[in-house]
């Protein structure tokens, strides 16, 4: 037990040592003593784990995974070194690698794998895997945080297959801890808005805005839900926000503008937004009619 101690006492000193040598940007210095640590103690995982963030740190992201991954393959059974390996990889947007890693732990195990692997499918766009990860991790994790960001997912998900009851009820279940989160409210909107229910989407998009820095997809919403509360004039101000916010070549967001600069009477305009569609899609339906309505309604007007 005596060596054991020492053993400890002796990896926590230098542990601390390299952190003091971090602090003051002798980074070589820490890199160093981590390494030597490594050599003396190689199943210990602490000295991975912060060589590893400091890798992560100096945006040396393949050492830092290939560290930890040396790690695994010689300690097979550590879910800890698995975990925090799955956080680097999140950290890097290594989605594959996440679920690679992260597949064979049982959820008894580390709960805390689901709730990784419902986000990893999340983002590569996969919502049946993404929501079975996020609906299983709920029942093994009752942790308030990310118990309620689960849900936050899981209303993401559920709007994004069309099923907006759905979809609220995950919402709703989330706003008991994210409740003046903007993002949340930016669900509700574009939950409501699916609906119909334009009242409800139109205070909600409205608090989202008072939460937030400008955003595109904000602005690009407030503009939809009022273009469908018949709000043109501020429909048409939350679509050129966008524009304000980041040039993006958005056809939705020409067609927008075009339809709602028609209904604001400004047919020139409109004929302009129809034109920057065409060069992003010459054959484009809606873009060639519309233009063609624009211009006869301005010809109208200037004879």
């Amino acid at each position: 037990m005596g060596i054991i101690l020492s053993n400890k006492h002796k990896i926590d000193h230098k542990l601390i040592n390299a952190n003091k040598f971090i602090i003051s940007g002798k980074f070589l210095h820490a890199i160093q003593l981590y390494k030597k640590l490594i050599d003396e103690f190689p199943d210990e995982l602490e000295p991975y784990v912060q060589l590893a963030n400091l890798y992560q740190n100096q945006n040396m992201k393949k050492e830092a995974e290939d560290l930890l991954l040396g790690y695994i393959n010689k300690n097979d059974n550590n879910i800890d070194a698995n975990i925090i390996l799955a956080q680097i990889y999140l950290k890097n947007s290594n989605w594959e690698k996440v679920i690679e890693i992260l597949q064979p732990i049982a959820p008894e195990d580390e709960s805390i794998s689901l709730f990784y692997l419902g986000y990893a499918y999340f983002m590569l766009e996969d919502n049946d895997f993404a929501k079975r990860y996020f609906e299983n991790f709920l029942k093994y994790n009752h942790e308030p945080e990310l118990f309620y960001e689960a849900q936050l997912f899981l209303a993401k998900i559920y709007l994004n297959i069309g099923e907006f009851n759905t979809a609220l009820t995950y919402a709703d279940k989330s706003e008991k801890f994210n409740s003046n989160f903007w993002e949340l409210k930016y669900i509700y909107a574009a939950i409501y808005l699916k609906l119909k229910m334009l009242n409800f989407a139109v205070d909600n998009i409205e608090a989202c805005l008072k939460l937030t820095k400008p955003r595109y997809n904000v602005y690009k919403l407030a503009g939809d839900i009022y273009l469908k509360a018949d709000n043109f004039k501020k429909s048409e101000e939350y679509y050129l926000k966008c524009l304000d916010v980041e040039e993006k070549n958005d056809i939705d967001l020409f067609l927008n503008l075009a339809d709602v600069s028609l209904k604001n009477k400004k047919f020139d305009q409109s004929v302009n937004y129809y034109n920057l569609a065409l060069k992003l899609d010459s054959k484009h339906n809606i873009a060639l009619k519309g233009k063609k309505n624009a211009l006869s309604l301005l010809n109208k007007v200037k004879n």
